[in-house]
């Protein structure tokens, strides 16, 4: 096996005041002697993804792994740009219900803001419909909450309030700590939307 440097590029377009954005990234991969032949077979010593795919095209199938390999590195780069380095107008809005969706799954549990007090517990909401149905009753017998009642509802308003006392720096911090996929749904990043990016990477042998 030979390790090979790339170079990945990534331009996302310019802002309002003119400046252009992108990501690149230096890496090196792996490559076998098969690989490595069919590399120099396209005789250049800065091979660019255009090459790559052309040479494919000619019959090198023995490049196609390689090819995958770095299509994937090249857009985990650009979800890593849209995810922690692109501006979110939004971010604090999708925060703020996942938030909520993660304490009531059970996922995560809140910290409270240096300001407020959170005691750890949901307010309950009755629902006198289901007070009567013994069926109800049995299904939810052992329900742990500091009434005799169930289902376990959270009251719109006390649900705000509670999630304006967390601190959101931890929350968002326990997110970032998971893999690509769970940010973005929390963040409001649609991953297929980084796929639109043209690949573009150059092989220096």
């Amino acid at each position: 096996m030979t390790k090979i440097k790339v170079l990945l590029e990534a331009f996302y377009g310019y802002s309002c005041g003119g400046c252009g954005h992108g990501s690149e990234q230096n890496i090196e991969v792996e490559v076998d002697d098969a690989q490595l032949e069919a590399l120099w077979q396209i005789g250049k010593e800065k091979i660019t993804c255009e090459d790559i795919t052309k040479a494919i095209d000619q019959g090198a199938t023995v490049l196609e792994p390689l090819h995958e390999q770095l299509e994937e590195k090249f857009y985990y780069m650009v979800e890593e740009y849209w995810l922690y380095e692109a501006y979110n107008e939004c971010l604090d809005e999708c925060l703020s219900e996942a938030i909520k969706e993660d304490v009531r799954d059970g996922l995560y549990t809140p910290t409270q803001s240096e300001d407020e007090e959170w005691d750890g517990r949901w307010d309950i909401e009755c629902d006198d419909e289901e007070d009567d149905d013994e069926d109800a009753e049995d299904e939810n017998k052992g329900c742990e909450t500091s009434v005799d009642c169930c289902p376990l509802t959270v009251d719109k308003e006390e649900d705000d309030d509670d999630a304006a006392q967390w601190d959101m720096d931890d929350y968002y911090a326990w997110v970032c700590e998971h893999d690509h996929a769970f940010v973005a749904e929390r963040v409001g990043l649609n991953l297929d939307a980084c796929r639109d990016n043209e690949v573009d990477y150059t092989i220096e042998l």
